[in-house]
């Protein structure tokens, strides 16, 4: 495997860790809790609800990112938008995001083109590190735009014209990877920035 391919693999795999850590500690916390009280106590419903939710939170996440990252062949573009919508709502139920995506809208024209767009999905959840609305329009331009007070340039954006993978971490390799994807698609990502707003678009 080339060494691009296989820094870029690196990445990807720690972005992935990372995302679901937080997910994995809660259940983990949550079963000792519920070892160390019993069943009978009164903090065991509690655990119970602890695990369940954290459960159900790290599920939600592995479902949006195994079609984020895994095969394009996998699942069906129609699964883009409610997978979208579990990940941002389940897997983080403190209400963070929102996820702006009309029902009306047609669904991704193809799998890559799903994958591009929950890809940029999470650069636009890496520009709103106190939370935001991120709005997703699926058309020919696979428009995504992060919405918010708190607005930053995030790694992941400086990874969309990487050149050297070598001096990239997690964050911008998931960058590098959405530029990845445009390419295949026989584009590329443009992101403009204006007050309270940063714009990812599919350019040919």
């Amino acid at each position: 495997m080339p060494y691009e391919q296989e820094r870029l693999a690196e990445l990807l795999c720690s972005r992935l860790c990372h995302d679901l850590a937080g997910a994995v500690s809660a259940v983990s916390a949550g079963a000792e809790l519920l070892a160390e009280e019993g069943p009978a106590s009164p903090m065991a419903a509690e655990a119970v609800s602890l695990l369940a939710d954290s459960a159900a939170s790290m599920a939600a996440r592995l479902k949006f990112l195994r079609l984020a990252l895994g095969s394009s062949s996998s699942s069906a573009p129609s699964e883009a938008r409610p997978l979208s919508l579990a990940y941002l709502e389940k897997g983080y139920p403190t209400g963070e995001w929102r996820l702006d995506w009309p029902a009306d809208q047609p669904p991704p024209a193809s799998p890559d083109q799903a994958k591009l767009l929950l890809n940029l999905i999470c650069l636009a959840q890496d520009c709103l590190p106190r939370g935001g609305v991120i709005a997703v329009r699926p058309g020919d331009a696979a428009l995504v735009a992060a919405r918010g007070a708190a607005l930053t340039q995030s790694e992941s954006v400086q990874g969309l014209a990487a050149a050297d993978l070598s001096a990239l971490g997690p964050r911008s390799g998931q960058g590098a990877y959405t530029a990845f994807l445009a390419a295949r698609l026989g584009g590329r990502i443009e992101s403009r920035r204006s007050e309270g707003e940063m714009v990812f678009e599919l350019c040919q």
